[in-house]
């Protein structure tokens, strides 16, 4: 009989179930794994909408390039950045224009000192960070445009009253001083030091160095913040990463043309032109009946020069250009 029961079954029967239920195993394995990923992309989605929900748009007149030219210009400004965080007016503190080459590899930062007085539509000739005062962010990009002859095809601002958050989730950055000072009770010590966003705002609002260093410093934090996520990897850590949109999302003004993923497009440019293949210089000035301008003949160069994506080389020619990382 139990031959017979052996012959009633096909031969090789027990290896084709194994393999059909293998089968079914890896199908039911593959469904579940696009399910978690789907389910984390989803949640991935959710949570970029949620931070990009918090940075705040506002209606800026702009002067954009041609739709088909590769280069990209912002002209990127900041507030709250007086000795106390507040301002008693709209004049704006920081003013730079990040470009990026059409290769969207290269690039530099321009910076123009907000005290230079120059021609302002309108108003006559005053100090570029009153622009704001007269006209909003529009005018100051009009102002810019008339100055330098360049498109401006976006405008964002930085809220240096949020730089603590932002200081704080890239785990600090380190700046060098030349000589040792304090500001609002702490002592920063000559060479290196590492600050935390608490002691980041003492070192930006020092009320007793000049406007112009003051600038300088927020530069410097603000070029130190992106290098550290850059070169210390710190997008690669989904808590991390978050935490750190979340502080520079809330810190972030832009004009409402500025989309999420020209926004996305810019930070992943950064990389490159905040390393060694950006330039950081400053428009150089002298002193004239006793008000701060432009000296036109090496600025005239440096517009010519950005817009012709050679920043690099200009800084070469005119080193005394270079915005120091050593600020006074």
């Amino acid at each position: 009989m139990g031959a017979l029961i052996t012959a009633s079954v096909p031969r090789g029967a027990p290896v084709e179930r194994r393999k059909r239920r293998i089968r079914r195993i890896l199908i039911r394995s593959l469904v579940a794994l696009f399910a978690v990923v789907a389910i984390a992309a989803l949640g991935l989605y959710a949570v970029v909408n949620h931070l990009e929900s918090n940075i705040r748009r506002i209606p800026v007149t702009l002067a954009a390039a041609p739709q088909d030219n590769k280069r990209l210009t912002v002209l990127l400004t900041s507030s709250g950045t007086g000795p106390t965080g507040v301002s008693a007016s709209t004049a704006t503190g920081m003013i730079m224009l990040l470009h990026l080459n059409a290769d969207g590899r290269t690039g530099g930062v321009v910076s123009i000192p907000p005290q230079t007085v120059v021609p302002v539509p309108g108003h006559g000739r005053v100090a570029i960070e009153n622009a704001t005062v007269y006209g909003g962010p529009s005018l100051l990009v009009r102002t810019v445009h008339q100055l330098t002859g360049l498109p401006v095809d976006h405008f964002a601002r930085v809220d240096f009253s949020h730089l603590a958050g932002l200081i704080d989730a890239v785990g600090g950055v380190d700046v060098t001083l030349p000589v040792t000072t304090t500001s609002f009770g702490h002592t920063f010590a000559a060479g290196v030091n590492h600050l935390d966003g608490v002691t980041a705002l003492s070192y930006a609002r020092d009320p007793a160095i000049s406007e112009q260093n003051r600038v300088l410093r927020q530069q410097n934090l603000l070029r130190a913040a992106i290098n550290k996520v850059v070169h210390a990897h710190l997008l690669s850590n989904p808590l991390t990463t978050i935490n750190l949109l979340n502080a520079l999302t809330s810190a972030l003004t832009v004009d409402s043309n500025f989309s999420n993923g020209e926004l996305i497009s810019l930070a992943s440019s950064l990389r490159t032109v905040t390393s060694n293949n950006g330039t950081f210089v400053t428009a150089p000035t002298t002193v004239a009946n006793g008000q701060e301008v432009l000296n036109s003949a090496v600025s005239d160069q440096l517009w010519s020069a950005t817009g012709n994506g050679s920043i690099a080389a200009f800084a070469r020619q005119h080193p005394s250009t270079v915005t120091p990382t050593t600020v006074p």
